[in-house]
């Protein structure tokens, strides 16, 4: 952890250096204290649970949150049978959300026609014969 703090001290020199290459800007930084705040948010929960264990006398009491964490939530099937379409609400999704579905469809069909050019190419090549002339030699 101080690792991590004094690397920030170090990219925030680095931000006062105006000769400094590569020069970390404010976001860069901003960022980067955000990454420290989570791991410094994670030290205290756990601090947080060693203070109840010991009130409890050092036994484990399984908190109501932690009992509706631990409920694995049904599988969900990664392809949906096939007579069914799977419900899909276009309408109710803003612009960025109909964008990225709408990249995903083009991704699928690109993977799909490269995977069909491949296979192809893959049963041609099996005809090809290659020829290799002889070397010229100078004499």
């Amino acid at each position: 952890m101080s690792q991590k703090f004094q690397q920030f001290y170090w990219l925030c020199q680095q931000n006062m250096d105006p000769s400094a290459m590569p020069r970390p800007t404010s976001q860069d930084l901003a960022g980067y204290w955000d990454m420290l705040q989570l791991s410094v948010q994670d030290v205290s929960m756990k601090f947080d649970e060693l203070h109840q264990l010991k009130l409890s006398d050092w036994k484990v009491v399984e908190s109501p949150e932690r009992k509706e964490e631990r409920k694995v939530p049904p599988p969900i099937p990664k392809k949906p049978p096939r007579g069914k379409l799977p419900i899909t609400r276009e309408k109710s999704l803003d612009l960025p959300d109909r964008q990225r579905q709408e990249a995903r469809r083009r991704l699928a069909a690109a993977k799909r026609a490269a995977s069909f050019r491949q296979s192809s190419a893959s049963e041609r090549a099996d005809s090809i014969e290659i020829y290799i002339p002889e070397a010229q030699t100078r004499l």
